[in-house]
């Protein structure tokens, strides 16, 4: 490695943190959800269950679906996946978000995108794309690595037993078990790293990032990055050995790589504010299939909720702070009121959901973590709708609409739009109401 000035060295492994932040993440998760608890490739796992405090795998999760989860090894082949018929009396939101190596969205199979009748949808990496499968879609995705991120809804807890009816249909089927052909021979193995979440704020985020950058082949017009970055020794399958380093390259790279990662934390709290509402970027792709270059922004989402979704299948309003721009903070009460006809505007359905500061649901004395569609609130005389935040139980007919905080301390609330109807819609503020019969 060609020695660096220490700034110079220290902005480089900025940028490469910045730029590598969401691969590194996904790797950790691709671990301790298949090497680290034995689970396999290419095959579904999933619970009918609305999540709870004590479900941590992924932050910030919302509590309105099941997931299913699949993460593909298309080192050999590609995979079918096969979904049912999704009944729809009464209506239920579906969807699989495929996922590549970076984050990206490459493409969706759901209620809102290919329907609700059965299919077979084949996910091919590059130079294995059939030109055509009978009774079949083709989906191209730009690597060896694919996550599958099912979400189906389920309608309140006794609703539960039908919606694992639905998720126990959903397979995962090699394409040349499909074709009735002999499957191809076994791909050479991966050499995965154990992966802890401690690595990504030290010198070790270099060794999993290296890896994690050949999973698929990164975008030609990233090329002049990884050209900077491979100053540092970052870049597809480079050896990175933090032990072998310069004591002052070393810690240059260090301040690098904290820089970056405080920078991250402080950019999910910026954009456009609307009422204390962080409002969610509309006009940008989220990643979707075409070279992506705001590495900062889907570094920001990586880190505030891995695996947004995209802007068309859902949208994301997160709330830090009350109408008075002050940290919302538990030791307060607040509330929120839709005005009349003006819920929020969702083809499939919508939430409202709590999380403390560590972006996990915050345990409540009655198991509630969400208010949305599927709750049944109280509809006030004029119409309106009006929702209490707060740590203690409200009086009892307002406890219908009452979304538990954590008892003092930050928390965050995030609304989510599945099906938006409108991408200018503005959410009613969070109020400061400390008076006794709020």
């Amino acid at each position: 490695m060609t020695p660096l000035p220490p700034d110079e060295a220290q902005a480089l492994a900025y940028q490469a943190f910045m730029y590598g932040y969401p691969l590194a993440e996904n790797y950790s998760i691709l671990w301790q959800s298949t090497l680290a608890v034995q689970q396999q490739f290419n095959t579904f796992y999933g619970k009918a269950q609305l999540y709870g405090p004590s479900d941590t795998t992924v932050i910030t999760p919302n509590n309105d679906t099941a997931y299913s989860q699949g993460w593909l090894d298309l080192g050999a082949e590609p995979m079918v996946l096969q979904v049912p018929a999704v009944p729809q009396n009464p209506p239920r939101y579906y969807s699989f978000q495929i996922i590549d190596a970076c984050t990206n969205n490459v493409d969706y199979v759901g209620s809102l995108t290919t329907g609700t009748a059965a299919g077979n949808y084949v996910l091919a990496p590059p130079g294995m794309v059939p030109s055509n499968v009978p009774n079949a879609t083709v989906i191209p995705v730009p690597g060896r690595y694919i996550f599958l991120l099912g979400r189906t809804q389920i309608l309140g807890p006794s609703d539960i037993p039908a919606a694992q009816a639905i998720m126990d249909q959903y397979a995962l089927v090699p394409l040349s078990q499909f074709l009735g052909q002999p499957a191809p021979a076994p791909a050479p193995a991966t050499p995965f790293l154990p992966a802890a979440s401690s690595f990504v704020t030290t010198l070790a985020f270099f060794e999993y990032l290296n890896l994690a950058l050949t999973f698929q082949t990164p975008p030609a017009g990233d090329a002049p990055l990884l050209e900077r970055f491979a100053r540092i020794g970052v870049g597809p399958g480079l050896p990175f050995n933090p032990s072998t380093l310069d004591p002052e390259l070393a810690g240059a790279l260090q301040r690098g790589i904290l820089e970056a990662s405080n920078a991250i934390t402080h950019k999910t709290k910026e954009g456009a504010v609307e009422n204390g509402w962080n409002m969610p970027e509309v006009n940008l792709p989220y990643f979707g299939t075409d070279w992506w270059t705001d590495y900062d922004f889907r570094s920001m989402i990586a880190r505030a909720g891995i695996y947004a979704n995209s802007p068309s299948e859902a949208l994301y309003y997160r709330a830090y702070q009350d109408t008075h721009s002050k940290p919302l903070d538990g030791a307060n009460r607040y509330t929120v009121t839709f005005p009349a006809g003006q819920l929020p505007p969702a083809s499939a359905f919508w939430s409202l959901t709590m999380y403390g500061a560590n972006q996990f649901l915050v345990p409540n004395s009655i198991d509630r973590y969400s208010l949305g569609t599927q709750s049944n609130l109280t509809v006030a005389a004029d119409g309106s709708v009006t929702l209490y935040v707060q740590a203690n139980a409200p009086a009892g007919p307002k406890m219908p609409n009452w979304l538990p905080s954590p008892p003092s301390g930050s928390f965050y609330i995030v609304l989510r739009i599945y099906g938006p109807e409108t991408t200018s819609y503005i959410p009613p503020g969070l109020v400061q109401v400390n008076s006794s019969n709020s």
